[in-house]
C-alpha cells in the first residue's frame, strides 16, 4: 500500500481572503462541496478575524453553520487572538490554527503585536483549548524569508518553533510566506527542529507559496526529511499583501499530481480536483497561478473579475 500524505486545502480561507470582490457564502460552500466531492477531507475554510481587517471573512459564522453538511470532513479555521478563538468555538469549530511569525517585524505588521505577545496569547488560547477539547495547530509565517528582515536562519526558525512548543505542544505548520525558500533551507530547518527538539517530522506541516516556481521542489525536500502533511490552494489562489510580488499558494492540483506521480496516496480524485480548481479561478483577476490546468483545461487559464488586494492576518 502506498504511503498516505495528508493535504490541508486552504482555498476557501487563505486562497480567498485577499480578493477585493466579496465571494458569497454560497459560492464558498460550492467550492467546498467540489473539494469534498474530489475527496479532500481536511479543509481550512475561514478565519475568525475582525471584518475590518479581512472583509472576505466576515461570514465566518454563517459558513461554519454549514460544516455539518459535509460528514467526514475536518474543517478548521484561523484565529489570531482570544476573541477569534471564542467566536470559532461558539460556532462549533473544533480545529483551529493560531498564527505567529518567525520574524518579529512581520508579526508586528501582520498582527499588530510583538512575537512575545503572540506567544503569550498562544499560551492563553491553549489553556482554553485544553479546557474545551479543541485542537490547535500553530502556524508560523515567514519561516525562511521575511520581506522586512530578509533571510530567516534555520536557528531563528528553530528558536520560534521551540518557543511555541514550550508554550503548547501543538502540531506546527512551517510556512514559506513569500515563496522565497529553497529546498536546502527546508531540509536544514526541518532537520534542526526534529533532531534538537526530538520532534517527529510527522508533527510538522509545510505550507509553500510558488512565487519562484520552487513549491514542488520544496515539497520534495520536505518529503525527504519525513514531513507528511502539506497545505495548498486550488488554482494557486492566495498571496500576502506584505510580500510584494509574492504569488499564491502552491496549487492543490499540482501538489496532488506530483504526489501521485511519486507513488504517494492522497485519496483525492485529480479530475474532480481540477473541476474545483476551474471553479476557483473565477474569484481572482490574476492569471492562473498553477500548472496542471494549463495542460488539462487550458481555456480556463484566463483572469476572472477580481484584482489583487491587500488585507491583514496572513499566516502563510
Amino acid at each position: 500500500m502506498s504511503e498516505r500524505i495528508n493535504i490541508l486545502d486552504v482555498s476557501a480561507r487563505d486562497g480567498l481572503q485577499n480578493e477585493p470582490r466579496l465571494v458569497s457564502t454560497a459560492d464558498k460552500l460550492k467550492l467546498i462541496e467540489k473539494l469534498v466531492h474530489a475527496g479532500v477531507t481536511d479543509i481550512q475554510a475561514t478565519s475568525f478575524v475582525h471584518p475590518r481587517w479581512v472583509p472576505q471573512m466576515a461570514d465566518a459564522e454563517d459558513l461554519a453553520a454549514s460544516f455539518n453538511k459535509f460528514p467526514g470532513v475536518r474543517f478548521s479555521a484561523l484565529v489570531p487572538n482570544v476573541k477569534g478563538y471564542e467566536r470559532a468555538v461558539a460556532s462549533g469549530v473544533r480545529y483551529l490554527e493560531f498564527v505567529v511569525s518567525a520574524s518579529d517585524s512581520f508579526n508586528r505588521r501582520n498582527l499588530n503585536r510583538t512575537l512575545s505577545e503572540s506567544l503569550a496569547l498562544l499560551q492563553e488560547v491553549s489553556r482554553a483549548a485544553e479546557r474545551d477539547g479543541v485542537t490547535i495547530r500553530t502556524g508560523i509565517s515567514t519561516c525562511f524569508h521575511c520581506p522586512f528582515e530578509g533571510t530567516i536562519s534555520a536557528k531563528a526558525l528553530f528558536d520560534v518553533v521551540k518557543a511555541a512548543r514550550d508554550v503548547a505542544p501543538w502540531r506546527v505548520a512551517i510556512c514559506d510566506t513569500d515563496g522565497m525558500a529553497y529546498p536546502d533551507q527546508v531540509r536544514k530547518g526541518v532537520r534542526l527542529i526534529t533532531e534538537e527538539l526530538k520532534l517527529p517530522a510527522t508533527e510538522l506541516a509545510l505550507h509553500f507559496h510558488d512565487t519562484y516556481g520552487r513549491g514542488l521542489a520544496n515539497t520534495l525536500a520536505g518529503l525527504d526529511v519525513g514531513v507528511r502533511e502539506f497545505d495548498a490552494a486550488t488554482g494557486g489562489l492566495g498571496g500576502c499583501p506584505y510580500c510584494p510580488g509574492a504569488s499564491g499558494n502552491l496549487a492543490t492540483e499540482d501538489l496532488v499530481a506530483f504526489l501521485h506521480g511519486m507513488g504517494y496516496e492522497t485519496r483525492i480524485d485529480l479530475d474532480k480536483l481540477c473541476e474545483a480548481a476551474e471553479f476557483a479561478t473565477q474569484f481572482t483577476a490574476r492569471d492562473y497561478q498553477g500548472h496542471l490546468l494549463r495542460v488539462h483545461r487550458a481555456a480556463v487559464c484566463t483572469p476572472g473579475p477580481n484584482s489583487a488586494s491587500a488585507g491583514q492576518v496572513q499566516p502563510s
